[in-house]
């Protein structure tokens, strides 16, 4: 049965390092979150918290109701897969998923029958008898989670669930679990990294920054409005200072830009997606909305031409993906005014203040 995981002012120290301060969290019954963050950033302290690995300095977390701090790690009915998948080499598959149970002295025969319905929900019926070394990445991933739902937990938690994997699988393997948990339908936790893995699998995000969650939202909301500066720049977006000085409309260096309705006046921070970007031609120059600039770096990505572009009048830089490269150094850019996301215009984190 799903379950309501509730994380309420968490706090952990290694040393005098803090690792995490008073973060907040709610996963609800049956839903996926994705704690993505940089290095550091605490994410990984958490979910370690939450499945018993550490004991944290302070804080409050419960699983639908029931205290997980006052219990060892065995009874808090979670299912975890690592980053390896942790698969014993010398076991074959049934015998890998059937491993908790054999812990936990269930007999034999009913042991073999939730390790075979285990192994049916994730589509791997038929592969009882292989070992691990005669699967593919994604297979191994798939076993790796059977044994982490054999024993019905209330609670699953996924770290990096798909570091292990190359490039050229990696997005496939993906698209798969994104599939396959919602199809479970497990309250979850997953840890990453990876803003694409967070986005393609969660049904909500939390950004996790300076030990603090940050933000949480859906994937669509984190990206297209961040909370702050820290969030934006984290994310890899796009940010533009100018100052707005009548409503609807902002000098940006030597361009203006339309901005979206209820923005401020005054100084303003602007965050956008590389996405919502066009070049136009030479007879939209001085047209509100278009960013005047030159191109200052180039590269061929999968998607196109990806491009750096210094906007004229400022040091900063945006970027862009075009199909066709330009002629020429300069550049004019057209940016909705949909697309714009106005910040705080103050840094709130530390993190903001490194960026």
């Amino acid at each position: 049965m799903a379950a309501d995981l509730v994380v309420d002012a968490l706090h952990h120290r290694y040393g005098s390092v803090v690792a995490l301060e008073r973060a907040d969290l709610t996963v609800h019954a049956g839903e996926l979150v994705a704690l993505l963050g940089p290095s550091g950033s605490g994410k990984s302290t958490l979910l370690a918290a939450v499945a018993g690995m550490i004991e944290p300095t302070g804080g409050r977390i419960t699983l639908g109701g029931r205290d997980l701090l006052a219990l060892p790690a065995e009874r808090r009915g979670l299912g975890m897969v690592f980053q390896d998948y942790a698969l014993w080499p010398h076991m074959r598959v049934e015998g890998n998923v059937r491993f908790p149970l054999e812990r936990r002295r269930v007999p034999r025969a009913l042991a073999r029958e939730r390790a075979e319905r285990a192994l049916a929900r994730v589509g791997l019926s038929g592969f009882e008898r292989r070992r691990p070394n005669e699967l593919s990445g994604g297979q191994q991933q798939r076993v790796a989670l059977a044994r982490a739902i054999v024993a019905e937990p209330e609670l699953l938690l996924l770290d990096e669930p798909l570091s292990a994997l190359d490039p050229d699988t990696r997005a496939g393997v993906r698209s798969e679990l994104a599939t396959l948990l919602r199809d479970l339908g497990i309250t979850t936790v997953l840890v990453t990294h990876d803003r694409d893995d967070a986005f393609e699998l969660a049904d909500r995000v939390a950004v996790l920054l300076d030990g603090r969650v940050a933000q949480i939202g859906t994937p669509e909301t984190v990206f297209e409005r961040p909370a702050s500066l820290a969030v934006a720049r984290f994310l890899g977006l796009n940010v533009l200072r100018g100052v707005s000085d009548r409503p609807g409309r902002a000098r940006v260096g030597d361009s203006i830009l339309e901005l979206p309705d209820g923005a401020p006046t005054g100084p303003v921070a602007l965050s956008f997606t590389s996405a919502r970007l066009r070049p136009v031609s030479t007879g939209n120059v001085g047209e509100p909305g278009v960013l005047r600039g030159r191109v200052v770096g180039h590269r061929y990505a999968a998607a196109g031409h990806r491009l750096r572009v210094r906007v004229d009048g400022l040091d900063d830089v945006v970027v862009m993906t075009v199909p066709d490269p330009p002629s020429g150094d300069a550049i004019f850019v057209y940016v909705p005014p949909e697309a714009l996301h106005v910040l705080p215009d103050q840094p709130s984190t530390a993190a903001a203040r490194a960026a």
